[in-house]
């Protein structure tokens, strides 16, 4: 990320020094024609010129070479541990197949418990569920039914392996996580508690408390909380501001897990942990007269406290079965051409990018592409030796290059577009925005994608990779790293002494069959959800590969300028 933080800021600055020879010359009449002209090395020529790589050739008709492959790929290798969110729910995608998300969360107390607050013979009389509800995607009409588990043990913290070369355990936990393997509950543990949500009355649930049924274990657990059995019996230390860690010692955390999995519709909520979790209220007695009432007592327990200096572990666990989904053909998701094991991966003709560590897409250049732009340079040195039959670009620089990734219902012409209400409905259940990887399991965006700049400094990036409403389509500005891939691939022309080739030498069998493309670097990009919006709950199925049968594949607009 450094490297990319870095380019940023250089392509900041000169965005900033353009701006403001912009301001300082815009009330001039003359033009200075040697303004920045130290900036273009010596000894060059340069010349500009702009191309298309896409499933169309300039006349309309359909264009048969592929310039980039696209794959499934799926990874567990995601952190789903300590995210500030909890996300609940199950629903039933026609496409993304089934889909059933809980979280386990330790707590800790929002208030002071002092000494004798429980007072004489505490009563239990409700325990409620607090949601902050920041957002959702699915029916949110339909109830759901959720258990609440208590977690049996803290071993998926104290015995967890040590990572290689490392000397103290981490707490990051990922998507791979077995709530019954680690021990967190067991394959025969009971609930403490049940409650639906939501109500089945009203859309746009927000935060809001439910009142939930508790079981025999419930009550049981509400009679260890307030210090009537169990280790802590009439122990008020459990409680003390400076033994969290004893707290969670002895109350390890809670299970949020929908009761059974969704049969059809259904949805998934997103919780800010912060102002998520578990109340408690009752009444105590007279201890001289036990049958009247002496005053109410609550206790107020959070999934995440800032102020806290422990209690805030929190892990999500997502399940999904993508062959529970009912479409067919190429819209139909197998699992075993995308997982990252699998060294043989398919083709697939569409980009599918599921939140919630499902599948996304990998892009690659194909060497067909490599042969576009080694076509583009042999007309531009045939129109130049038009001229000067001494010049010859040897190269090119990428000047600016947006990919544009279209839904399945839109066309690279919006007037062709057969249903637009289709597309426009496709394009409001979709995410807002893609981010593109080098390496997704560690996150290392492509330079032009500098997410972390973007969010420290609140800035704009070029990249955008946002919904183009008008056209139907992703908008990716991928110019860096296509400049990165080509200087790749000239390094490797140079190791073998084509710089200066006709493209009818470079491509023959011979010549063309000595590339290495294993030396050419950052061939291939992956497209997910952007960095911090990694646990979306929404999808996007779009347009990939150029296959024959898809009406828009993915297209490529280049402004290149020629170099000697």
């Amino acid at each position: 990320m450094k490297h990319s933080n870095n380019l940023s800021r250089v392509l900041r600055s000169l965005a900033v020094v353009a701006a403001a020879g912009a301001m300082t010359f815009a009330g001039c009449t003359k033009v200075d024609d040697t303004l920045g002209s130290n900036l273009i090395p010596e000894n060059q020529e340069l010349k500009a010129g702009f191309t298309t790589l896409g499933g169309r050739l300039a006349n309309g008709e359909f264009n048969p070479n592929k310039y980039f492959e696209t794959r499934l790929y799926q990874t567990d290798s995601i952190i789903s541990s300590n995210l500030g969110s909890g996300y609940m729910g199950t629903m039933l995608s026609d496409t993304f197949g089934l889909r059933t998300a809980g979280f386990l969360s330790q707590y800790v107390s929002y208030y002071a418990v002092d000494s004798g607050y429980f007072g004489y013979r505490p009563i239990f009389d409700s325990a409620q569920i607090m949601l902050g509800i920041s957002s959702y995607t699915g029916d949110t009409l339909q109830p759901q039914t959720y258990y609440v588990y208590e977690v049996l043990s803290n071993k998926y913290i104290t015995e967890k392996p040590l990572g290689e070369g490392k000397s103290e355990r981490d707490s990051n936990y990922y998507l791979n996580f077995d709530p019954v393997k680690e021990g967190i509950i067991s394959a025969d543990s009971k609930p403490l508690f049940e409650f639906t949500f939501p109500d089945g009355k009203k859309t746009g649930p927000a935060t809001t408390a439910v009142t939930m049924t508790a079981t025999d274990e419930g009550r049981a657990f509400v009679r260890r909380l307030m210090l009537q059995e169990g280790k802590y019996k009439d122990d008020y230390s459990v409680y003390s501001l400076d033994s969290i860690e004893q707290f969670i010692e002895e109350f390890k955390g809670l299970y949020i897990i929908p009761k059974e999995d969704a049969t059809s519709g259904g949805a998934v909520y997103t919780t800010k942990l912060e102002s998520t979790g578990l109340s408690i209220y009752g009444r105590n007695r007279l201890e001289s007269d036990p049958t009247l009432i002496k005053d109410t007592i609550g206790l107020v327990f959070y999934f995440y406290d800032e102020q806290s200096k422990a209690g805030n572990l929190s892990v999500n666990t997502i399940r999904r079965d993508y062959s529970k989904a009912t479409v067919s053909g190429d819209l139909r998701i197998n699992l075993d051409d995308a997982v990252e094991t699998n060294e043989a991966r398919p083709e697939n003709r569409r980009i599918f990018v599921d939140g919630m560590g499902g599948v996304l897409s990998e892009l690659t250049f194909t060497e067909e592409f490599f042969k576009e732009l080694e076509a583009v340079r042999q007309r531009e040195n045939e129109l130049a030796q038009r001229k000067d039959p001494a010049l010859w670009y040897t190269n090119m620089g990428v000047s600016q290059a947006k990919m544009s990734i279209y839904f399945t219902d839109s066309d690279y012409d919006w007037q062709s577009i057969p249903n637009l209400s289709s597309l426009i409905d496709e394009m409001d259940r979709s995410m807002e925005r893609l981010g593109s990887y080098t390496n997704f399991k560690k996150l290392s965006g492509i330079s032009d994608y500098a997410y972390a700049y973007e969010q420290q400094y609140s800035s704009t990036l070029s990249y955008g990779g946002y919904i183009n409403r008008s056209r139907g389509c992703y908008v990716l500005d991928i110019s860096a790293h296509l400049q990165e891939l080509w200087n790749s691939y000239m390094k490797e022309k140079k190791r073998l002494g084509f710089e200066r080739l006709s493209y009818d030498e470079l491509t023959s069998e011979e010549n063309w069959s000595r590339i290495d493309w294993d030396n050419i670097e950052k061939r291939s990009f992956y497209i997910g959800p952007e960095a911090y919006s990694l646990f979306t709950p929404t999808h996007a199925v779009i347009q990939g590969e150029n296959d024959g049968q898809n009406t828009a594949p993915i297209r490529l607009d280049l402004t290149y300028t020629m170099l000697k």
